[in-house]
């Protein structure tokens, strides 16, 4: 059971908590906010997949001791590219 005071801090603490928006945007909407997370989640793959081709050593290609710098400069790119 809940004591009226902890109730009134509960609820303070509820109005006066910091809204995390990335990069300073103002999310009005579910749909605004689903759309952001859609385009993360895509950047996130797209990173990824440039990191694993990156390290992968397949016997087609020539090994090449750059590639993995390379891949982690391209996933790195795409993250801030979607202000990750």
């Amino acid at each position: 059971m809940t004591t009226p005071l902890e109730t009134t801090m509960t609820d303070y603490a509820a109005e006066h908590a910091p809204t995390v928006h990335p990069a300073g945007r103002d999310l009005e909407s579910a749909a605004e906010r689903i759309e952001l997370l859609e385009a993360q989640v895509q950047a996130l793959g797209q990173a990824v997949r440039a990191l694993v081709q990156g390290m992968e050593d397949t016997p087609d290609r020539e090994p090449d001791p750059e590639r993995p710098a390379r891949a982690a400069r391209q996933a790195h790119e795409l993250l801030l590219s979607q202000h990750l």
